[in-house]
Parts: structure tokens; sequence; C-alpha cells
């Protein structure tokens, strides 16, 4: 399958492409580029001393890396080299503390199938593109964050749809070394509380937890329906 490239359209002032999603949002006056600021900045004032480095993973059109950047000295973001990473470069064109990476980010050092397109939508996917476990999709780099052996980290925020386990895998030197607060994605829903995105990676949430936990960390609190704050232990 060739690049799915979509026309562009102006949300609250951001770049995103041209996706119902988006659209909707706008005809209901929901704008989801300030979602869980709030939240956040009393995570970072209570809980992050120092802000030298936060990193995104999962960074999409980088409506929470702008804000990271306002707060931190520098900003390291990472997602797919596709369409939605172009809005993002657009969006964060004058941040100029922000390192953007085209690549994913798991436990391996190679490439990866993604979900670039969904047969139901007949579009790409609403949320852009996630690891595709089937290996049937189109295929992109992924490299372990441990790799980049970014120095003075002090945040470090996973979205990725399921893959978090993968990510933390290929971070836990990065984890041991800088004990940087972590904020990590449990997405639940109301029918699947369990392992909504998760099972197709072939673990739980519950299994989620006590991995985050092996690696020297407490849970905080959640700053939305799906983002779990953990600190590290005392």
């Amino acid at each position: 399958m060739g690049q799915i490239l979509m026309e562009k359209y102006d949300y609250y002032g951001w770049q995103v492409l041209d996706d119902p999603m988006y659209r909707r949002f706008a005809d209901d006056n929901i704008d989801v580029t300030t979602e869980d600021i709030k939240e956040m900045s009393k995570i970072i004032n209570n809980h992050i001393p120092k802000r030298r480095t936060a990193i995104d993973i999962g960074c999409h059109y980088g409506f929470f890396t702008k804000y990271l950047s306002s707060v931190f000295d520098n900003v390291h973001a990472f997602d797919f080299p596709n369409d939605v990473l172009k809005c993002c470069r657009h969006n964060l064109r004058q941040c100029k503390n922000v390192t953007i990476h085209a690549n994913g980010i798991g436990d391996t050092n190679g490439q990866v199938h993604t979900t670039d397109w969904s047969k139901k939508h007949k579009r790409r996917a609403p949320l852009g593109m996630h690891v595709d476990p089937k290996n049937s999709g189109r295929i992109y780099p992924i490299k372990t964050l441990d790799s980049f052996a970014i120095p003075h980290v002090d945040l470090i925020m996973i979205d990725t749809e399921g893959y978090e386990k993968h990510v933390l895998k290929g971070a836990e030197s990065t984890i041991k070394k800088h004990k940087p607060v972590l904020v990590i994605e449990f997405h639940r829903t109301f029918n699947n509380k369990i392992d909504n995105l998760t099972k197709k990676f072939g673990y739980t949430l519950a299994d989620l937890q006590t991995y985050v936990e092996s690696l020297g960390y407490r849970s905080l609190a959640y700053i939305s329906k799906v983002d779990q704050v953990f600190v590290p232990k005392a």
C-alpha cells in the first residue's frame, strides 16, 4: 500500500489532517488540545523539581508536546514518520527546545508494522497509526528509548495504544538511571476494563501495573480516565 495522504484542517489554530473526528469536535466546540494540562501541571509542580528533559512517546500532533516545551528545558518527541508527524512538525516549528524523532519506540531496534488504514472507517485510523501485531500494515522504523542515551530525563509520557509495556522494556536503563516521573496510558472502556488495547499484544493492564511497579515505582494518581502517573518509590 502506498503512502496515504490527507488534506490538512485548521483545528483551534493547530494543523491536523482533515479527519471527521476533528470536524465533529470543532462543531461541538470541543478543544482537545488543552486536555489534561491543568492536572499535569499539578503533578509537575509537586513531583518534578528539576525540569530538564521531558520525553513524549506517541506525540501525535504535538498538542501536549508544546505544553511540555513551555515547562522543561528540553523535550524529545517520538512518533512514526507519516503525514501526522508532518503536521506535528508544523505545529511545533517555533518550539526550539523540542527535538522530534521520526520513529516509533519499543523494545527493539528495527522495523515494525503499523495500521495506516482503518477498514472500518475506510480512511486513516482516527487516532493515527498504531503498531500492528498481525504484521500486515505499512512498515516503519522503531528503536528503544535506551538507544538514544538521552541525559537528565525527568519525565516520560507514553501513549502508544496498548504498546506501553514494549516501550517500557526498551527504556529500562533510562528509567533506572534517571528515575523520572512516568505517565502511562492505561486505556479502559466501560465494557472492557482489563485489556482493551493490550490484549492484541498479549498482556493485561494488571500485567502492565505489576511491571511498572517492578521497576521501583508506585501509582500516584490518574490525570485523566486513562493516563496513570507513577513516581519512584521512596
